[in-house]
């Protein structure tokens, strides 16, 4: 699925208005692919993805870094595939039908996979309602961009490029 097409039913940054028939202009969003570690809503700007995949045969690599699950093949192209809950310290959970791996562009000659439990949806978030967080606040983890409260959902948004900058 190429997320980077899909579009929400009502265009860029509407919602149904009170009356359930126009839709209301929410001001300037983000587009993001939504998905669920343990109980929380992740998400990563969709210009960062260019996929979501089910999840097939992952090769193992002898002596990768902790949190690498291994290589997958796509379309020719040899990607690195990590588990997303081991870098937010979870414990690891068998893959099931619902897990996914998203495919996130880095640059143009970078490309990672990572293993989630579920995608939701692709979601316009008003930039607004998106708190940004900077690695200088105690406790803030340099993979977080920003915390979004969104329709009654907290929204963790993912900094793929910090939590990437170490890779080769």
């Amino acid at each position: 699925m190429d997320v980077a097409d899909e579009m929400p039913i009502f265009g860029n940054n509407a919602q149904i208005d009170d009356y359930g028939d126009e839709p209301a202009y929410l001001g300037p969003c983000t587009r993001c692919v939504l998905f669920t570690l343990e109980n929380e809503v992740y998400g990563i700007q969709v210009k960062k993805i260019r996929e979501v995949l089910r999840v097939g045969n992952i090769r193992n690599v002898a002596g990768a870094a902790y949190g690498v699950l291994g290589v997958i093949n796509v379309r020719g192209v040899i990607v690195t595939v990590v588990d997303s809950r081991s870098m937010y310290n979870m414990p690891s959970r068998e893959i099931n039908d619902l897990s996914r791996i998203i495919i996130v562009e880095l640059d143009e000659e970078r490309t990672v996979g990572l293993l989630v439990d579920f995608v939701m949806e692709v979601k316009d978030i008003p930039d607004d309602k998106i708190e940004p967080l900077s690695a200088s606040k105690e406790g803030a983890s340099r993979y977080i961009q920003g915390i979004a409260h969104f329709q009654d959902n907290v929204i963790i948004l993912i900094d793929v490029d910090n939590m990437f900058s170490g890779i080769e």
